[in-house]
């Protein structure tokens, strides 16, 4: 499994603890420290003593999307599964998902999440993701959160982001459905995402920039139609809100360490 990570000394222990406590552990856990300077790089090094299975990747400043692909292009697991640095896994994420892929077949899954405040640890709302996705429909929406989504390797190659500053993660789920290949939702909600004020993803003038250019540069799309489907794509955000869920503050998970002698699954 894969995590991108640049100055995230604040929450990159737990996003590690969170794969490290999971039900079905994974073969091996891929931190890509994308030319961090705040302290991230220690916190790994730290990490990677207490947990074998952690593999730490440290390479100049060059985005998410080259830190995600520079994962992906080591991960050896069977699955290739997505953990932001910000976010946090509850430990039943990689059975639920990974059981379900192997009992339907379906080699790209994706599931639902909590959306929680950052700053305040109130919840905002849980995100219900379509039960089935096609390519027509990621075309012009995006209900995959990155940190739910896993694909099979063995069953479609490696398969890598586009370079993109943001929506470099939707690229990719068009790549891997553009071949007929329907995305599945996976059971539960596994995923606590955290919002946070100002993050990359909520720049919005600049995502619709890079939208357009995958349209245009991976979709092969004259700029009619890309124009097309960003305002299609546009609207549909406009229009998603999270379910209420509750306005109680979530405390911060402290996770112990991984215990003695626990398994590794085949990874992701």
């Amino acid at each position: 499994m894969v995590t991108a990570a640049f100055n995230a000394a604040d929450s990159i222990e737990q996003a590690v603890r969170s794969v490290a406590r999971q039900a079905i552990p994974p073969l091996e856990h891929i931190v890509v420290d994308d030319g961090s300077t705040d302290g991230t790089g220690d916190i790994l090094s730290r990490l990677a003593d207490e947990y074998p299975n952690l593999q730490v990747i440290r390479q100049a400043n060059r985005g998410a999307a080259a830190a995600r692909n520079a994962g992906i292009e080591a991960a050896r697991g069977k699955y290739i599964a997505f953990l932001d640095s910000d976010d946090l896994w509850l430990e039943n994420k990689l059975q639920q998902q990974i059981g379900f892929m192997e009992e339907s077949k379906r080699p790209f899954t994706y599931g639902n999440y909590t959306v929680i405040n950052a700053e305040t640890g109130v919840r905002l709302g849980q995100h219900h993701a379509p039960e089935r996705l096609r390519y027509r429909d990621l075309l012009t929406r995006c209900p995959i959160g990155c940190s739910t989504a896993a694909y099979d390797q063995e069953a479609l190659g490696k398969r890598y982001m586009p370079s993109v500053r943001r929506g470099q993660d939707w690229g990719l789920w068009l790549e891997l459905t553009r071949d007929g290949t329907e995305a599945a939702r996976y059971p539960g909600c596994e995923v606590l995402y955290y919002r946070r004020r100002g993050s990359l993803s909520r720049g919005k003038c600049a995502k619709a920039v890079d939208m357009y250019r995958i349209y245009s540069n991976e979709e092969s799309l004259d700029p009619l139609s890309s124009l097309y489907y960003l305002a299609r794509f546009t609207m549909n955000v406009m229009l998603k809100r999270p379910s209420k869920v509750t306005s109680a503050p979530v405390k911060t998970l402290k996770l112990p360490p991984a215990r003695e002698g626990e398994s590794h699954s085949r990874g992701s």
